[in-house]
């Protein structure tokens, strides 16, 4: 069997994984970041309009109400009440248009047009024949169709990482790094829990720029430039702060472009250079007008007017992004640490991919501390990171393919077991976390003690059995 079928078929191992668990975890809800994102895809198609402040008031009084899926029922278990920032979800008009005004993204709503508009078709057509089934946009097969398209765009964006991660690792590492990141970090509760935000999303663009600049870094031609960023207008469109992800990569391509030789006179390079660049900021344009456009209507300018006082860039925030017990990446999702080892281990067989993995992640993590809430908000986890699926998946793989060459010199069966151990241990730990936190027996905003964390993991074990036993009866 050739090494693509070998990956092949372990891809579609990582899909039938996410795929069957799927009816027990998916709850199609829309409630926090989802109330901005979803508002813009009701208004627009069954309103017909930007005029947001109807889908806000409905929105932040039925967040429990219209939750679906098995642990939607288990909602109404939970010790938390989900909410939602004043600020932000129930915003004063915009002083210079008067109109409701919005930071968030339209990315999401644009991805699940196609399947909220088959899920309103098929709702009136249900009504036509007889059936009586609402169809005011909100609920039952609305938010199944949102929740369909973000599982699907993040299994998708998954496979992208394996085949990322497959480029400097063995097809196997990169199967068993995939399936570890997707159930070890914040991204298994984005995915199934919250899919009515964009993170679930944000592997999907990160990948796919991030593997096509892959298979096609060191270009020269204007037409690849154009493509990404058409890729990077994508990172934007979806979740806005994620075009950090684009400066690495456009850092070292300039760079590379800039010093490459040129048969030509000595200015050829620098004309090829903007030519490339100017290539690059038409594509980019092109999709992030989508989003510029909603804020010139909303705000009356083509950029976000926040209603709170978010943008104050807070540099204690860097310790805390990565350590701290309020959500800090290395904390509340130590699998990642191992994802970092791996990318500096990387070093010796990618150099430049290496470099701009750790780039985009140091990206993404100083932008996090520009704004004031840097553990972001009620959240599972550095949910501002989950962006950086892709490169941990990649360090994951690098890391899983070392410690098993080591292991292998000393004990071959404990080399061969290894990945599945680190699933096994990391993954147990973060699904019953889930549970901890989706139960509300831990704060969704302060700091959470690791002990605190530990002390709850077999409490969370009988209380899940205990209510299954309850909905069962």
């Amino acid at each position: 069997m050739g090494i693509g079928n070998t990956t092949n078929r372990r891809e579609v191992k990582i899909l039938l994984c996410l795929i069957v668990i799927s009816p027990f975890l998916l709850t199609p809800w829309v409630h926090g970041d989802g109330i901005g994102h979803f508002g813009f895809l009701r208004s627009s198609v069954i309103d017909r309009d930007l005029d947001l402040a109807n889908e806000h008031a409905y929105l932040t009084t039925h967040i429990k109400d219209d939750a679906g899926g098995l642990p939607g029922y288990l909602l109404a278990y939970s010790d938390h009440q989900p909410g939602f920032h004043a600020g932000y979800h129930t915003p004063e008009p915009d002083p210079v248009t008067g109109r409701v005004p919005s930071n968030w993204s339209v990315g999401p709503a644009v991805l699940w047009a196609p399947a909220y508009l088959v899920a309103h078709g098929a709702v009136r057509l249900a009504n036509l024949i007889g059936f009586d089934h609402r169809d005011d946009g909100y609920g039952g097969l609305y938010y199944l169709a949102i929740a369909l398209t973000t599982l699907a765009c993040g299994i998708v964006g998954l496979l992208f990482a394996c085949r990322l991660a497959g480029c400097v690792a063995p097809s196997r590492e990169a199967f068993w790094a995939t399936l570890t990141i997707a159930v070890s970090s914040s991204l298994f509760y984005y995915l199934y829990l919250a899919p009515s935000h964009s993170h679930a999303l944000t592997p999907l663009t990160a990948g796919a720029f991030l593997i096509y600049w892959h298979k096609n870094r060191h270009s020269s031609r204007a037409r690849i430039w154009f493509n990404w960023g058409l890729l990077a207008g994508m990172l934007f469109l979806v979740r806005w702060n994620d075009i950090v992800i684009a400066i690495p990569i456009f850092a070292v391509e300039s760079v590379r472009l800039l010093r490459r030789p040129h048969p030509s006179d000595s200015g050829g390079n620098l004309r090829n250079w903007v030519g490339c660049i100017a290539a690059a900021l038409v594509g980019l344009f092109l999709v992030a007008s989508i989003q510029l456009g909603v804020w010139q209507f909303l705000h009356g300018r083509p950029w976000v007017r926040h209603s709170v006082d978010t943008l104050q860039f807070n540099p204690t925030g860097l310790w805390g992004t990565l350590f701290s017990y309020r959500h800090g990446l290395f904390t509340w999702t130590p699998v990642t640490i191992l994802s970092v080892v791996g990318l500096i281990r990387l070093f010796r067989r990618d150099a430049e991919l290496a470099g701009v993995s750790l780039g985009v992640l140091a990206a993404l993590v100083i932008s996090n501390c520009a704004v004031y809430d840097w553990w972001a908000g009620s959240a599972f986890g550095m949910r501002r990171l989950v962006s950086a699926t892709p490169v941990f998946v990649l360090g994951l793989a690098v890391f899983l393919d070392d410690a098993r060459i080591l292991w292998a010199r000393r004990a071959t069966l404990a080399g061969r077991f290894l990945a599945p151990l680190v699933l096994v241990v990391f993954g147990v730990w973060n699904v019953l976390l889930v549970a901890q936190y989706s139960l509300g027996m831990i704060s969704h905003v302060d700091a959470v003690a690791l002990s605190t964390i530990a002390a709850n993991q077999p409490k969370v074990i009988i209380r899940l059995i205990d209510l299954l036993k309850g909905l069962l009866s």
